[in-house]
């Protein structure tokens, strides 16, 4: 769509894409899709020690690239479409000389794409240090700080409450933003003993009329929140929700508060800026999805602090996340406290074999 390419077209002409446009698609397929960069303008700045570390860490987690797996099914699927489209437009069809330069063509197409893909476990390695927390403590504590409604620091001068709520849900749930997106009003449970959230699978909901539609990855699940949390909901839900025009159409609780879409459903554009705007305001990029680490690495530490068993974890954080038992995920969303472990363990192997040079 960015570069205004109709595949179908493009196929049924017996015109496929050229290296060029197939190396740009792959640069593309390696990014998450929030990765963006808007930072166009040079800023001029001053540099201090605290500035410059920042900045390296910043960098470090910015447009992480998404696992070998999902990099090579992407370029899967563009291979399987272009060779439906090619099969409907041009199977069997009279050999002319047309059809055998279109047979060629889409015979060059795939000989590259395939090269690609037998090639791109090797290319998609990301080097991460594990010791490095997703979001520093000191960027943390100032995040929690710019979210609130009423903090001097909030960088946003409507929409404050909706944007806290957001940001509150994805710190004390950790589920992704697509399930904050797909929230509806219907989904909440206001007990008041256990106040929490249906999160549903629902990939063909005909009320959603988004361009990019909310989804939820993870399994169906309820998902707890605080009592506070539940009564911020309920008051936007109240006031704002109720009171804007357009909202009355639908059943998801985060709308968009003025322009043309005012009352519609809020976009992943419009999500993804809320917390790329708090995270210009606390001089780090922040995406959604780093805060889901985040919440996976407290958790940990919170976990640990209750004694429970390195499985007991596991099973919770799995139940938590709502991911299927034979996932693969826990791994690399705790990938810092097995660092932290694996030093504390190294540590005092070495402490108890090395020799003591001191003489005490």
């Amino acid at each position: 769509m960015d570069n205004s390419i109709d595949l179908v077209e493009r196929v049924a002409c017996g015109r496929f894409l050229s290296i060029e446009e197939i190396d740009n698609y792959i640069r593309a397929c390696k990014f998450y899709v929030d990765a963006e960069d808007d930072n166009k303008d040079s800023v001029v700045v001053s540099l201090t020690d605290k500035r410059i570390s920042d900045a390296i860490h910043a960098t470090s987690n910015s447009q992480p690239e998404v696992s070998a797996h999902t990099f090579n099914q992407r370029l899967n699927r563009l291979k399987a479409y272009i060779e439906f489209l090619y099969i409907y437009h041009h199977y069997d069809r009279a050999e002319t000389e047309q059809q055998i330069s279109t047979d060629d063509q889409f015979n060059k197409f795939k000989l590259y794409i395939s090269t690609t893909i037998s090639h791109s476990r090797k290319d998609n390695t990301v080097v991460k240090d594990a010791f490095e927390s997703s979001i520093p403590s000191d960027k943390f504590f100032e995040f929690l700080d710019v979210i609130q409604e009423r903090s001097p620091n909030n960088p946003f001068k409507s929409s404050k409450l909706r944007n806290q709520i957001i940001a509150q849900i994805l710190i004390d749930t950790g589920v992704r933003v697509g399930a904050v997106l797909k929230l509806k009003v219907s989904d909440l449970v206001d007990d008041w003993a256990n106040p929490r959230f249906r999160l549903t699978r629902t990939p063909n909901d005909p009320t959603d009329t988004r361009r990019l539609p909310a989804s939820n990855k993870t399994k169906a699940l309820s998902v707890s929140i605080s009592r506070d949390l539940m009564k911020l909901i309920k008051l936007y839900i109240e006031t704002v929700r109720n009171s804007t025009s357009n909202a009355h159409k639908h059943d998801f609780v985060f709308i968009s508060e003025k322009g043309k879409s005012i009352g519609n459903p809020l976009s992943y554009n419009a999500a993804y800026k809320v917390i790329e705007t708090f995270g210009h305001k606390i001089g780090f990029a922040l995406h959604p999805h780093l805060l889901r680490h985040k919440w996976n690495e407290i958790f940990e530490d919170k976990a640990r602090e209750k004694g429970f068993s390195a499985d007991k974890i596991e099973d919770l954080r799995k139940f938590a996340m709502g991911w299927v038992e034979d996932t693969e995920m826990t791994p690399v969303y705790n990938q810092f406290q097995l660092a932290v472990t694996v030093a504390e363990i190294s540590s005092k192997n070495q402490s108890q074999s090395v020799p003591n040079l001191r003489g005490d």
